[in-house]
């Protein structure tokens, strides 16, 4: 009887055990299964954080490339120093035509980045070109206008005040008008010669002093010409902004 009863106990023991170790099992398969969801979490929300933020990087890149597109200005006031050569004189060049100047160096705006490099090519107009003489204008004339600039193989209209350009005249000598002068008052003086003196050496004093006459009127408008050499110093200032655009 002691042995059934022994035998039962321990029977229902075994049983016992066995739905305990049922019941852990779900709960190790739970436990065991919560890291590989949470990295799954993870591991799903990781493309959707790289897609936002290389939509981000893709929204500032194209706001640095416009800025960049805007181009960069100068403002008005600006002063550039460039250098011309062109050589220039009243004798061979006229109003209307250009010449050439060269940027001495960079250019930068407010911000310190350059808008026009050093070596830049700026076109000047002649305005106004003319010889000086004793009679009309003994310094003659001279004013060139600052039309442009090239950029990068692009050109931009300039609107600026440009200081006094240096320059030197330079003697004609006598020219062919001047020498017509001198023969016209030599027959004057001749033929005044002959009416006054009714003789030949009238005819030679009076052409004597017609000659000297003749010379004086020639001296008198004798052309100086002005002449501008290359690698003249000019410096212009911008009297309106400039805009050169990015390339």
């Amino acid at each position: 009887m002691s042995r059934s009863l022994l035998t039962g106990m321990l029977a229902l023991g075994f049983v016992a055990c066995s739905g305990g170790a049922a019941k852990e099992l779900p709960n190790q398969d739970a436990t065991a299964s919560s890291p590989s969801g949470s990295a799954a979490g993870s591991t799903a929300g990781s493309p959707s954080g790289g897609t936002a933020d290389s939509r981000r990087g893709s929204v500032e890149g194209s706001r640095r490339v416009s800025a960049g597109s805007s181009g960069r200005s100068l403002a008005s006031g600006t002063r550039v120093d460039a250098t011309i050569q062109d050589a220039l004189s009243s004798r061979t060049n006229k109003a209307g035509e250009t010449l050439r100047a060269t940027v001495s160096g960079d250019v930068k705006d407010a911000r310190g980045d350059v808008v026009i490099p050093a070596g830049s090519t700026v076109t000047l107009t002649i305005a106004q070109l003319e010889p000086g003489s004793d009679q009309v204008r003994p310094e003659g004339r001279l004013s060139l206008v600052v039309s442009s600039v090239t950029v990068n193989g692009q050109e931009h209209p300039v609107t600026a005040n440009l200081e006094p350009v240096p320059h030197h005249l330079q003697g004609r000598g006598v020219t062919t008008d001047e020498a017509a002068r001198v023969g016209a008052g030599t027959a004057i003086g001749a033929l005044a010669g002959q009416v006054i003196g009714k003789n030949t050496k009238s005819t030679v004093i009076g052409g004597a002093i017609g000659a000297v006459a003749g010379t004086a009127v020639a001296v008198r408008y004798a052309y100086r010409d002005v002449i501008v050499s290359a690698g003249t110093p000019i410096v212009f200032t911008l009297t309106q902004s400039l805009n050169v655009s990015a390339r």
